[in-house]
């Protein structure tokens, strides 16, 4: 991407109205719904609040990081440099959405959905801090990639997503997988060979095993019943 701010106006305004609110930066919707959890976090429990201020610092970074990286600097590709404007029946709800992200947190949205704290440590302070995050992770991320061809960052722990996908395939194999392999054993050699394939190839082999005495030949019939006879007498006289 790259340099699509140039061919990609609505967008560019619109997605940058969406990104000022996810940052919450005044006085956009998000400023008002974050600080009223900052806020809250401050006067009940400090280190949630301590990990949500560092939490807006790091989303004001990669919001600010994607914004740059998308709209700023030359077009990478022929591809960006060739762009163009999505259609209205995109661009309008991007308009009405900016517009509500603008609007959104004042009066009467505020006064209906946010429960805010009235000490005045916590009205003074949370803004202020809030506002310090906003500027550290914007400042941090604009210049370490405006004018950038490439990743300036070689962390590994972050390209790879903190290996959380890493996690879940290991997650996800050692019980999914397990369970799917253990159930695959029983089906297929308890189930399938011992139960199914045990009680077929029994039946099959007494069958086959009666078989041999079906000859349909009355001479070995004969035979036969004779057999039984003298092992009837022997075992009525010896046994």
């Amino acid at each position: 991407m790259g340099g699509l701010a140039r061919n990609l106006p609505i967008t560019f305004l619109t997605f940058a109205a969406g990104a000022l609110a996810l940052i919450g930066c005044p006085p956009f919707a998000g400023f008002f719904s974050k600080d009223a959890i900052l806020a809250l976090a401050y006067a009940h429990n400090t280190p949630i609040f301590v990990l949500a201020l560092f939490t807006a610092l790091l989303t004001a970074f990669y919001v600010t990081r994607l914004f740059v990286v998308v709209f700023l600097g030359k077009p990478r590709s022929a591809e960006a440099q060739s762009s163009d404007e999505a259609p209205f029946i995109m661009t309008g709800p991007l308009v009405i959405l900016a517009i509500l992200s603008l609007l959104g947190g004042f009066s009467f949205f505020a006064q209906r959905f946010l429960v805010l704290p009235h000490e005045k440590e916590a009205v003074a302070i949370v803004p202020a801090l809030a506002i310090a995050a906003i500027l550290i992770g914007v400042g941090v991320a604009v210049i370490l990639y405006r004018n950038r061809e490439s990743e300036p960052l070689n962390a590994t722990v972050l390209l790879r997503g903190f290996y959380i996908d890493e996690f879940y395939s290991w997650l996800i194999d050692s019980t999914q997988g397990a369970l799917a392999r253990l159930a695959a054993f029983i089906d297929r050699w308890i189930i399938d060979a011992g139960a199914v394939r045990g009680v077929s190839g029994g039946t099959w082999g007494f069958g086959a095993l009666l078989r041999l005495f079906q000859v349909g030949n009355l001479q070995a019939y004969a035979f036969l019943f004779g057999l039984g006879i003298v092992a009837l007498i022997y075992l009525a006289i010896f046994r």
